[in-house]
């Protein structure tokens, strides 16, 4: 791979890295592009790859990370050890992982249609403090009556995100399935909503109608990104077909040795050796 498109933060560790990979890359005939890549680099974090995800993904390119953030469960390369990124660019020594986008159409009050794709999760969440209350359809058959602050729905990468830190479950990259979380759900003699994680088959879809739509406003976001400021009565949410993120990945890459690493022990050393 000759064509390389460099997505970055604006970091000062960021900025530096940039500067040496280019010099790096341009030294063995590499060259930066900004459009037609064979191959997008991305020096940051996890944010940083999202990003580019989001801007980049009509191209449908492979995506290697270079890691200067703090969580970096999407990166592959570490900025002391740049001259790795040749191990992609030419010996190919690497494998290449697929990971599912969740697409959600969203219709408001005045019938406009705003569609979105995510990454890592999509989240659902009333705006006044007012209970959210919604009707969920799985695969097109009644489902629950919710009743609570909102909803997380998210792939697997995105289990170590959002969804994990509101009680959701932890699964392995590599499942084809997704999971949708409740948050706060209201639980008492009048409601029986969705009250933990239910992890469901990637091709189940998920239909969400706002009860009182016009009085409890909700937002819905795509990895942090809000779709719109209307009022929203329905929501659709299915995996994209036909399209994936491809995410580069080292021969050495163990997702269980990753996930201790960095969402138990943090980088924090243990008396486990």
């Amino acid at each position: 791979m000759n064509r390389v498109l460099i997505h970055h933060n604006i970091k000062s560790d960021s900025m530096q890295v940039k500067k040496h990979l280019t010099e790096l890359l341009e030294s063995r005939g590499k060259l930066i592009v900004t459009e037609n890549p064979e191959v997008i680099i991305v020096i940051g974090g996890d944010g940083t790859m999202l990003s580019a995800i989001r801007k980049y993904k009509h191209l449908r390119k492979p995506y290697v990370g270079i890691d200067t953030g703090t969580l970096g469960f999407l990166t592959t390369i570490m900025p002391d050890n740049l001259e790795k990124i040749f191990d992609v660019l030419d010996t190919k020594s690497y494998r290449i992982n697929s990971y599912p986008l969740l697409m959600v159409n969203t219709k408001t009050l005045s019938g406009e249609v705003y569609t979105e794709f995510a990454f890592n999760e999509i989240a659902i969440k009333h705006v006044e403090p007012k209970l959210m209350e919604a009707k969920l359809y799985l695969n097109g058959k009644p489902f629950n009556y919710f009743t609570g602050d909102g909803l997380i729905i998210s792939t697997p990468m995105g289990a170590t995100g959002y969804a994990i830190w509101a009680g959701g479950a932890v699964v392995h990259s590599d499942i084809p399935v997704y999971q949708i979380t409740p948050l706060t759900p209201n639980d008492n003699s009048v409601n029986r909503p969705l009250s933990s994680t239910m992890i469901v088959p990637i091709q189940t879809s998920l239909d969400i109608k706002i009860i009182k739509a016009h009085k409890r406003k909700v937002i819905v976001a795509c990895d942090g990104i809000k779709l719109s400021n209307e009022y929203i009565e329905e929501i659709h949410v299915r995996v994209a077909e036909d399209m994936t993120i491809d995410v580069i990945r080292s021969d050495e890459f163990d997702y269980f040795d990753l996930f201790k690493r960095k969402i138990i022990d943090k980088n924090i050393r243990r008396v486990l050796e």
